[in-house]
């Protein structure tokens, strides 16, 4: 038997094909993908890195773990599970991340990248927070920070208070108020979260921190929803997790990334037997 297990979300996909040894035979990296917000490209995408990486070896021989954003939205996993040509199991992209980052282990993970999700796992049992997509929330993600800089763009742009060199630098590049709507209705949280770079690149602009501060009072709303007393170790993932980590809990180094956690999940012979 082969062993498959692929992260994909906003950022990009990653997978690693195993034996049943745990041997690594191959490994490979595609585009983004979240099948609720843009299934055909995600599954074209998920596909065909997933064939990439099993190259030669029968397709019925491999069983799949799939941990793919807004699986638990939009109803897609158990579609995208049925079109693939081997036996698969399509999970929320948190659920990988925290048989990665925790093994079996208690503790909470907060996923944030270009979209965001919080879950603890305690016991035996996992609780999920957020997660609910870009429109609707994605808190503290890289895709909700640019949404959020636009629109305090706009109140300076109303008069509530002056523009900030960075917003101007925005502005001008987007091309004034009429080109940051245009691009809001346009782009794609991808799009939304490269914006933090420019906050990045200007860290004692009052807007950027009018940001941080909004962003960081959303981390601890949901993290403070998720713990325990005593406090649970909080592991920090994503490519804006590490960043954004607050000092206000124990902090734990990930055993593993959200790929592992995939590549256990599909080694577990109890989820084959469901």
């Amino acid at each position: 038997m082969i062993y498959l297990g692929i992260d994909g979300g906003g950022s990009g996909c990653r997978a690693v094909l195993a034996d049943a040894s745990g041997q690594i035979l191959a490994r490979g990296e595609g585009g983004s993908a979240n099948i609720a917000s843009d299934y055909t490209t995600a599954a074209a995408r998920l596909k065909a890195l997933a064939l990439e990486v099993i190259g030669d070896h029968p397709v019925a021989d491999v069983r799949a773990v799939l941990g793919v954003a807004g699986a638990n939205l939009s109803g897609a996993g158990g579609r995208l599970a049925a079109e693939l040509p081997f036996r698969a199991k399509v999970v929320q992209d948190i659920a990988t991340s925290l048989r990665g980052a925790l093994g079996q282990g208690a503790g909470i993970v907060a996923a944030i990248g270009t979209g965001s999700v919080f879950a603890r796992q305690l016991h035996g049992e996992v609780k999920a927070i957020g997660g609910w997509g870009f429109r609707l929330g994605d808190e503290a993600s890289g895709a909700w920070m640019g949404r959020l800089m636009l629109n305090r763009i706009t109140r300076m742009l109303d008069g509530y208070t002056p523009l900030t060199p960075l917003a101007e630098t925005v502005l001008a590049d987007l091309g004034g108020g009429p080109g940051l709507v245009a691009f809001t209705l346009s782009k794609t949280p991808g799009d939304h979260a490269r914006l933090v770079y420019k906050m990045a690149a200007a860290l004692d602009d009052p807007l950027t921190q009018e940001v941080m501060a909004e962003t960081q009072a959303e981390l601890r709303r949901a993290i403070g929803l998720l713990q325990c007393d005593p406090p649970l170790p909080v592991v920090w993932q994503g490519g804006l997790g590490p960043t954004l980590a607050l000092p206000d809990w124990p902090r734990a180094e990930p055993l593993g990334t959200a790929v592992d956690g995939a590549l256990a999940m599909a080694m577990d012979e109890t989820i084959w037997a469901e």
